[in-house]
């Protein structure tokens, strides 16, 4: 699903507390602050030859350039025109830091401090889960593998990974979800396959994880491809890992995080013997509606005023109608650009935006996932199926679409429809569930996650082996 890297705060008034100073404090400079919605931002000032200019440097260290700097030692102003961005602050020696406003769809209290050293300085983040793995021991082996694609005329590159001992093992495929993804699934510095291969290898489950179509080691063009396309590379990662020895061709599954959790039941439906179906994450409404609830969430978290969250969310749904229901690529274009136009003269879009946001809600793939319904892919669904939501995720928000994907999968008698407390879209034990989080979260999936999915594979096989029996 889409990762937000825009700037977002929470709302507030200010309360300009502290003692201003009566000595000037020098502007130029690093200085970094938090805002209420947690998200640390930095500001660089130079001195000019008529005062100062500079930039401003978001939570995704996104680079802005400031119109307008001025300082007198005692107060500080800068502006960014396109966003209608502005800061007021004082200086207050007791706390040596600006105190001010920030304006940006709101008002926003902000501090902003001298950046220290170690502030400026990238991050450290620890990663415990993937660091064991690299140290070992691994009771399983693994193994680059390379299979065709032939339909799309496509090399796909992954690792197969099996269990210790002679076999045969049951299976699964692991497809990731949005974006260029190499077969670790490599999301905001965590490896989040690399760490569910181990644990379903551990558990005595052959796995095989692919990078995706023109990504890593895989030829093939990721652009412009859509999700009925990477569905059919899922199911010849089905077909190859079928035919592999070692491998229990009778008990193969696939299993989809985020995007993945469409692809997965649609490979489900068109290979009717697969073992069994687990969905991540995965969306069961609609593309359009899915954005709408997740931009609603995303940005409540991120502190977004609740009037500008509602403008937007009429602005997005009546952009999406309109790309749904042109007849072409083109007539898709020339009604997202004069939308878009509008909302820049409206407020609710910032014209830094607009050329990005035409494009993006245009492509290809964009255009087949908004009018997408998963909900009648997952009615079709009779083999087993583990369909597993976070009650924190807010990209895929469980109270939206875990409803949904129970009432689709009610005549499946082998359907297991679940939400895990306190766990976000990466099935981390979160805060608040905020894509934020993502990164600064040491795990890179919780242990109730991992174990509640590889304890259903292995029950489901054990349950196939005494019906077969």
């Amino acid at each position: 699903m889409r990762h937000f890297g825009f700037f977002v705060m929470a709302t507030g008034l200010i309360l300009l507390v502290g003692t201003v100073s009566a000595r000037a404090e020098d502007a130029a400079g690093d200085w970094t602050g938090q805002l209420p919605s947690g998200f640390v931002v930095r500001l660089h000032i130079d001195r000019a030859t008529d005062g100062f200019s500079g930039a401003f440097i978001n939570a995704s260290g996104n680079r802005t350039q400031l119109d307008k700097v001025t300082s007198d030692g005692a107060g500080l102003h800068f502006q960014i025109d396109n966003s209608n961005l502005s800061y007021d602050g004082i200086w207050a020696e007791d706390r040596s830091a600006w105190q001010g406003t920030l304006v940006l769809q709101g008002n926003y209290p902000l501090s902003l401090h001298r950046a220290t050293a170690v502030e400026l300085g990238p991050k450290v983040r620890r990663r415990p889960q993937e660091t064991a793995i690299e140290a070992g021991p691994r009771p399983y082996s693994e193994h680059n593998v390379n299979f065709e694609n032939s339909s799309a005329k496509v090399n796909l590159a992954g690792t197969l990974t099996l269990p210790q001992g002679k076999g045969p093992f049951p299976a699964v495929v692991l497809v990731s979800g949005t974006g260029p993804n190499t077969r670790d699934e490599e999301a905001e510095g965590h490896k989040v396959f690399t760490v569910l291969a181990d644990a379903l290898a551990r558990r005595g489950i052959a796995v095989l994880r692919y990078d995706k179509r023109g990504v890593g080691e895989s030829t093939g063009s990721y652009v412009g491809t859509t999700t009925i396309e990477f569905a059919s590379d899922a199911r010849a990662a089905i077909a190859f890992l079928k035919a592999q020895p070692g491998i229990n061709s009778n008990y193969v599954g696939i299993l989809g995080h985020s995007e993945g959790g469409i692809i997965a039941p649609m490979v489900g439906v068109d290979v009717p013997d697969i073992a069994f179906v687990v969905i991540l994450g995965g969306p069961s409404i609609r593309g359009d509606k899915l954005f709408l609830a997740q931009s609603e969430k995303v940005s409540s978290l991120y502190g977004v005023p609740k009037d500008y969250i509602m403008r937007r969310k009429a602005f997005d749904r009546k952009l999406y109608e309109a790309v749904m229901s042109a007849g072409s690529d083109e007539e898709a274009t020339t009604k997202a650009r004069e939308i878009i136009t509008q909302g820049v003269l409206d407020k609710v879009v910032d014209a830094n935006e607009a050329p990005t946001l035409t494009r993006d809600t245009t492509t290809a793939w964009e255009r087949f996932f908004l009018a997408y319904d998963p909900a009648p892919t997952l009615r079709q669904l009779s083999m087993p199926v583990l369909a597993v939501y976070g009650s924190l995720d807010s990209q895929v928000p469980a109270e939206a679409n875990l409803p949904v994907a129970r009432e689709a999968l009610k005549n499946n008698k082998s359907a297991t429809v679940i939400e895990l407390p306190g766990l976000n879209h990466l099935l981390q034990q979160a805060t608040t569930g905020s894509p934020q989080e993502y990164a600064d979260i040491d795990e890179t999936m919780s242990l109730l996650a991992l174990n509640t999915v590889v304890d259903w594979i292995v029950e489901s096989e054990n349950a196939n082996k005494n019906k077969a029996h």
